[in-house]
């Protein structure tokens, strides 16, 4: 499986893809920035990134607990984008739309 393009540069910035926006949480969530962020923000992004997963095991994914893992390790690289992709194609687009309101 290749991996989409997470930040594709256009005239105002970037547009990002599902992938990427999950990466970006878990980066906030799990990543060296976490001891800046405030408890409510910490909560509010790991049940983001538990309702991806949740939805992805729901429809099929099945390294959940693999990518749960990497990401908590905050972990990059191929094999994690690949993971993340496929977590959020298998979630589908309705999960992701929620994801991006509630981080409004």
């Amino acid at each position: 499986m290749s991996t989409q393009p997470m930040f594709t540069p256009n005239d105002d910035g970037y547009d990002i893809s599902p992938a990427g926006v999950i990466l970006m949480i878990a980066g906030m969530t799990y990543g060296k920035d976490r001891a800046g962020m405030s408890r409510a923000s910490i909560q509010k992004f790991t049940l983001l990134i538990d309702d991806v997963l949740s939805a992805a095991r729901a429809n099929g994914y099945k390294q959940e607990d693999i990518l749960r893992t990497l990401l908590a390790w905050d972990t990059s690289g191929p094999r994690m984008m690949q993971m993340v992709q496929a977590a959020c194609d298998a979630a589908g687009d309705a999960i992701m739309d929620t994801v991006i309101e509630r981080m409004k």
